[in-house]
């Protein structure tokens, strides 16, 4: 069976008493196409969240008529008035005017940006943060869904690392066709690689003593009404058969804050039994930042998918693992909790099936939103009751 190192994290706020509720979907007003990770939050209020891989959101215990606030690095901010409670709402963004002008004009400025937000976020680091989480991983074979799991849990993070979890509830399914994979520790990894900023660890990545070893320029500028937001691309010079990361940051050019970071990550160095790797894995990441209740932008969402070709048994699979992890609250009152520190050997099966499985918790929870894909999955497997202990299902 194949064994892997990864992690990662998203965001989301949230209200489980009995409310009136708010769901749908924001899309790109020219082609319609659906936005993930914008902001949505109840002005007046804490109650906010965050749009999933498919552009959709709920929103519960809201007290209409309301006034929302979407907001996203690459589309201009909207707010819009709510009288009744809907299912079915179509938000329309309109991108942010992009500027390509003065990239060319100096050919250190991308380097210069980078390390003033680089040098900002590290005066912060020692300032710990406590919130509330969820996490949801599918693993997909040859295209077809497999295995999934999800948890909820507190955590201990400060923008360097997360200091400790504490898993709270947990589901997994998973089919049983012959061919089985599984990452055993995805919800370290896509942490330690997309919510990191300047992570002190081994390997080829943007930080401040590193800057050197990559190509940096600022590809564009998005213009928002608040301030220009940089895209610069850090693009690794050295030796591209080894572990490497290229990544693209997106800084605010008046606050040097860092509010969304996509990472393209090669040559993953990942150990399998079993099986043989048929090409070196990938994976990608975006997280995103956002500035509510801290003097700096902290993490507030991670969509990872990791790209993995394996000859199993003779056998050609082509996997997907899509993880997401959402920082839905930040909770200040955590911090008299007893975390268990979080480290490279984390195994997510055992954490799992440590927890029993309470139906009750999940059924209608707010939080817990999936893509279609992952939707009609669950219900399948929901009818088979494949969720609760680790159950293969024929």
């Amino acid at each position: 069976m194949p064994r892997f190192f990864l992690s990662f994290l998203l965001i989301f706020t949230i209200s489980f008493s009995k409310a009136q509720t708010l769901q749908g979907k924001v899309v790109d007003i020219n082609t319609g196409e659906a936005i993930p990770f914008v902001s949505i939050g109840i002005l007046g209020t804490n109650n906010a969240t965050v749009t999933n891989d498919a552009g959709e959101f709920v929103l519960k215990n809201i007290s209409f008529p309301a006034k929302l606030r979407f907001s996203h690095v690459s589309y201009f901010l909207a707010e819009q008035e709510i009288d009744t409670e809907n299912n079915n709402l179509m938000v329309k963004l309109q991108p942010a005017a992009i500027n390509l002008k003065p990239v060319v004009i100096d050919p250190y400025l991308g380097q210069r940006i980078l390390k003033k937000a680089l040098e900002k976020a590290k005066t912060y680091e020692k300032q710990t943060f406590y919130g509330k989480a969820f996490y949801r991983q599918l693993t997909a074979i040859n295209g077809k869904p497999s295995q999934i799991y999800e948890l909820f849990y507190d955590l201990n993070f400060d923008i360097t690392k997360v200091n400790g979890w504490i898993a709270n509830q947990s589901r997994y399914a998973q089919l049983n066709e012959g061919i089985s994979f599984s990452m055993n520790n995805q919800s370290f990894l896509t942490f330690s690689f997309a919510g990191y900023l300047f992570e002190e660890k081994k390997g080829n990545l943007t930080k401040l003593k590193t800057l050197k070893d990559f190509e940096i320029t600022v590809e564009k500028y998005i213009e928002q009404k608040d301030q220009d937001i940089a895209v610069i691309s850090c693009k690794f010079k050295g030796n591209k058969k080894q572990f490497y990361v290229n990544s693209t940051y997106y800084v605010g050019m008046d606050d040097h804050n860092i509010y969304r970071l996509e990472n393209s990550i090669f040559n993953l160095p990942l150990k399998t039994t079993n099986s043989n790797l048929l090409m070196p894995p990938v994976a990608s990441t975006i997280a995103t930042f956002n500035k509510k209740e801290s003097a700096i932008p902290i993490l507030e969402n991670v969509s990872t998918k990791l790209y993995v070709n394996l000859n199993i048994g003779g056998v050609r699979i082509n996997s997907i693992v899509s993880s997401m992890l959402t920082l839905y609250q930040l909770h200040k009152n955590l911090n008299d909790k007893k975390f268990i520190r979080l480290k490279i050997a984390v195994n997510d099966k055992e954490t799992v099936e440590s927890l029993k499985y309470d139906p009750d918790f999940w059924q209608n929870n707010p939080i817990v939103k999936q893509t279609a894909l992952e939707d009609s999955f669950i219900k399948m497997m929901e009818s088979k009751s494949a969720f609760g202990t680790m159950i293969n299902p024929n």
